[in-house]
């Protein structure tokens, strides 16, 4: 059996032994026949199959099938057969991806008292050989039970590790311990080497590290770079069993999602190295917990397209508080076990479930729309059983299966005209509870989604490695370029600044290069002439309205020969524009950005705006337009070409004239519009 990712017309999916399968799939906490064969019915081909016996943090075990690490080098299989051979049974023409944690089991804690607890301080034993060689032993074992007994019905694998199996450390706060003391010595090859100490990582104050904390950024980089090498080093183990004939995924890269002090925290800030490793092939991440509310715009916690540009698949999970979800976990809660966060047995985020089936099937449009504008593959989440039971989610979902086998005969691309780059290692130069990694890495996504123009979202590193794919853009928005080395500067001359094109910098580029922490390196890269101000210039204003707080360190434009485009509440210039052989320079001295500027530089700069309205979400690509209506009113988008377009969700038609397309308010808010033409999709 071969398995890889396919391309078909501009979308990614599984080709399993020459066959096609659009990349949707389901998952579960608990899989059982009746939730199984629900999904099954509505056409879904693909499931994951979690085997654990670990205790979450919610005080119950990831799956009640029961465990198959057992004690040193001793395993039990039984219970991976009987979940695979109930999946079997349920789903009987489905594939399969069984999911296998690495982190240390109660028995193991007890026989290696020296060992912490990898769930909870996944950095502190990320680095032990002995724990290494034991979880690839285990993982090889496992894989090779699988393939040999159910291989031909195996799409791929998943390793799953640390904190909520997300390979996070949260709960170490990058602090030291005599395992990840002697991997640092072998990391620097210095026998010497020492961690800082815990409270060099909480430094107060400055919002960037000093020249003398460079030891907190090595360190800091250090232990991402500790756990992605784990995460690499489980994969190799996996990929010799398979050959790469299996897909391998995991959960990671969670940029945009986690903020301060979370992102230093949990060791993602060196995923560029999992992104680029042939080792792996998916990666997964929920759909962004600060953006589920009906009225959002939903939102990715990845930089997507590093990982479409590599021929790796991005599964965003819906796991969404849909308004079956229970209110409590009805099963006993073990307070006593060392993973355990959560013990009163309060579902976390019950509280802000759906109110209605309509309020479900909304959310779950809204995550179609989203994620086949950016070609991007999904999974339902049932996390405890019932999350999906309805019959209109049920049918929703069917629905959704229809729409994505009749996608796949239709030919489509990217539709942006906007790249935007953002990078892990940048934020390594902040210190822990820093504003603008939470403001220019999080808040950001909903000025991107208010602006109303497609965009693709890339780590900086894409453009360095792939500077030939970026031609195609009109505008680059680089979000938080605060260190850039001289590959990238480079770079960004040769593509990026080319005439007729638009470069759009936030707040501090180049600023924290070499730890100078200094405004000229911001003038010196832009080309606009920027000053520091210690007393602060206060909020931005844009269309008489302030954003929510002050930018500190605070920087304004000083610049006779730049075109101001923005005041700060001091009256001094906050954004302005330079244009040199025929490319425009853009600064923008806050990390805070309107939607309502962007849009007006979308205008400006002749980027196609689909809507003028903040709260009316467009999703489009060459050959759709995803609409969420966050309005309670008819709504009126822009679109470049007149005629009939045809709701695929509903069955809608609709006539644009003159560029103008009126969609009405209805209970289903989502519409995902073809137009009419010969050989459309109908």
């Amino acid at each position: 059996m071969n398995v890889s990712v396919e391309i078909k017309n501009g979308q990614r999916g599984i080709s399993i032994d020459g066959k096609y399968y659009p990349p949707l799939a389901f998952t579960s906490f608990r899989a059982n026949p009746r939730n199984v064969s629900e999904v099954y019915a509505s056409g879904v081909r693909l499931f994951t199959v979690l085997s654990s016996g670990v205790i979450s943090g919610l005080g119950v075990p990831y799956s009640r099938y029961g465990e198959s690490w057992i004690g040193d080098g001793t395993y039990d299989f039984e219970p991976v057969d009987r979940q695979m051979d109930m999946f079997l049974q349920n789903a009987p023409d489905g594939y399969f991806a069984p999911m296998f944690q690495i982190d240390t089991r109660p028995w193991y804690l007890e026989k290696h008292s020296e060992y912490p607890n990898s769930f909870t301080h996944l950095s502190q034993i990320a680095g032990d050989p002995g724990f290494r060689d034991d979880v690839t032993a285990y993982l090889r074992a496992v894989v090779s039970h699988c393939e040999e007994k159910y291989g031909d019905r195996i799409f791929g694998y998943f390793l799953l590790g640390g904190t909520t199996t997300e390979w996070f450390s949260d709960h170490d706060y990058e602090a030291s311990h005599p395992i990840k003391e002697a991997a640092f010595r072998r990391y620097l090859h210095d026998d010497h080497a020492k961690l800082p100490e815990p409270e060099a990582f909480a430094r107060p104050g400055k919002v960037f590290l000093d020249p003398a904390e460079e030891p907190v950024r090595e360190a800091r980089q250090f232990h991402a770079e500790l756990i992605s090498d784990l995460v690499l080093h489980c994969a190799r183990a996996v990929n010799d069993i398979t050959g790469h004939k299996k897909l391998l995924g995991m959960y990671f890269g969670y940029l945009f999602e986690l903020g301060t002090p979370r992102l230093h925290n949990a060791g993602h800030l060196a995923y560029e190295s999992v992104f680029c490793s042939d080792e792996i092939d998916m990666i997964s991440s929920p759909s962004s917990y600060a953006y589920r509310s009906l009225n959002d715009p939903s939102a990715f916690m990845v930089t997507n397209k590093s990982l479409d540009i590599r021929n790796k698949l991005y599964f965003l999970e819906f796991d969404h508080r849909t308004h079956t979800i229970p209110m409590v976990i009805n099963e006993p809660i073990d307070v006593n076990d060392r993973n355990t966060s959560f013990k009163s047995g309060i579902f976390p985020g019950a509280e802000n479930r759906c109110a209605t089936e309509t309020d479900s099937v909304n959310l779950m449009y809204r995550v179609l729309l989203r994620c086949q504008a950016n070609h991007v593959a999904r999974w339902w989440f049932d996390m405890f059983d019932g999350w999906f039971r309805s019959d209109g989610m049920l049918a929703a979902m069917k629905n959704m299966t229809e729409i994505q086998d009749r996608l796949t005969t239709y030919p489509r691309e990217s539709a942006a005209e906007v790249a935007v780059f953002a990078e892990g290692g940048e934020s390594m130069y902040h210190v822990r509870k820093s504003a603008p990694v939470a403001k220019s890495l999080s808040d950001i996504r909903r000025t991107f989604a208010e602006a109303g123009a497609p965009y693709d979202l890339y780590s900086t590193f894409d453009l360095v490695s792939m500077p030939e794919l970026f031609a195609k853009y009109r505008m680059f928005i680089f979000i938080d370029c605060y260190a850039i080395s001289e590959k990238t500067r480079a770079i960004i001359d040769s593509v990026c600044r080319q005439a007729g094109k638009t470069v759009l910098f936030l707040y501090a580029p180049d600023y924290a290069t070499g730890f100078e922490n200094t405004a000229e390196r911001i003038s010196a890269f832009t080309g606009i002439h920027v000053k520091e101000q210690d007393t602060g210039c206060g909020k931005l204003v844009w269309d008489g309205v302030p954003t929510k707080e002050p930018a500190a360190p605070c920087f304004c434009i000083d610049d006779p020969d730049a075109v101001p485009l923005a005041s700060f509440e001091n009256g001094k210039t906050a954004a302005a524009e330079t244009e040199k052989d025929g490319c425009t320079t853009v600064y923008l001295a806050s990390y805070d950005m309107p939607s309502g500027f962007l849009r007006m530089l979308y205008h400006r700069h002749g980027i196609f705006v689909y809507s003028e309205d903040s709260h009316v979400y467009t999703y489009p690509d060459s050959a759709l337009i995803g609409v969420y209506l966050a309005v309670d009113s008819d709504a009126v988008i822009s679109v470049k070409e007149d005629g009939i377009y045809t709701d695929l969700i509903e069955g809608g038609s609709y006539t644009a004239e003159n560029g103008k397309l009126v969609l009405p308010v209805k209970p289903v808010r989502a519409f995902l519009l073809a137009r009419q033409m010969p050989g459309s999709i109908r």
